[in-house]
């Protein structure tokens, strides 16, 4: 209700109680009427005003949420591709210990299978700018759905800094430590031929490798946080069908 139509009711009462010649029963009986004008028209406009906060909620919620899903179809293209990589690396870094503990030669093609894993990293980075901003503007809450809600929030603080985490280590380990060395020490021959065979042989490398045994937790927490989109997205999916 406009402040102006508060203040011409509020004068009526006034007037009213002011008013000669009117008893006191007649008095009340305008006084009421204004009143109930009054509560009337404040009920009316914060209905309206609440009707229409949920309009704006609910444009924001079906607006992230439709965007939220595509970012996590996309994330999951890049978990998946992800997961075979350090599928590979603990594949190859196994092949290869197994090969240098055992001495047994090379397979030319397996070695040149797995040789890229030695010095490649695999990094996830998540389509997460969706989310940071409606976190920030303090407008999560347009989210009805309270399991979905808190579905999100823990994909984004929780299960996907958990991948971070877990890869950073085999990242920091490759980066740090393994490449420097294989830099140092790694040599191709006149014939074309390199030394390989020679390096992982060496107790130090086959310790190195070793710890490819860490890309197992990495591709278990790329699996939950695949399950997780995917349920997301599945929940959307059932809130907008069409």
């Amino acid at each position: 209700m406009p402040e102006h139509d508060v203040t011409k009711h509020t004068k009526a009462i006034y007037d009213t109680i002011r008013e000669p010649g009117k008893t006191w029963k007649h008095k009340l009986g305008d006084i009421l009427v204004e009143i109930a004008i009054i509560v009337f028209a404040i009920s009316l406009s914060l209905l309206l005003e609440r009707w229409r906060e949920n309009v704006h909620d609910q444009t924001i919620e079906k607006k992230f949420l439709s965007g939220l899903r595509t970012d996590l179809q996309n994330d999951i293209k890049q978990l998946k591709a992800d997961s075979t990589s350090y599928q590979n690396l603990y594949t190859g870094w196994n092949y290869l210990r197994n090969a240098g503990v055992n001495k047994i030669a090379l397979n030319k093609d397996s070695a040149n299978m797995y040789a890229g894993t030695l010095m490649n990293t695999t990094e996830f980075n998540p389509n997460n700018s969706r989310f940071e901003a409606l976190k920030s503007s303090g407008e999560f809450n347009v989210i009805e759905n309270d399991s979905l809600q808190d579905l999100i929030l823990d994909l984004y603080q929780d299960k996907i800094p958990s991948v971070k985490l877990s890869t950073s280590y085999i990242t920091l380990f490759k980066t740090q430590q393994f490449q420097p060395f294989l830099s140092k020490n790694f040599r191709f021959n006149k014939d074309g031929t390199n030394n390989l065979q020679e390096l992982i042989e060496m107790p130090e490398v086959q310790n190195y490798l070793y710890l490819g045994n860490f890309s197992i937790e990495a591709m278990q927490r790329y699996h939950i946080v695949i399950n997780q989109s995917l349920k997301i997205i599945d929940m959307i999916n059932h809130q907008y069908k069409n």
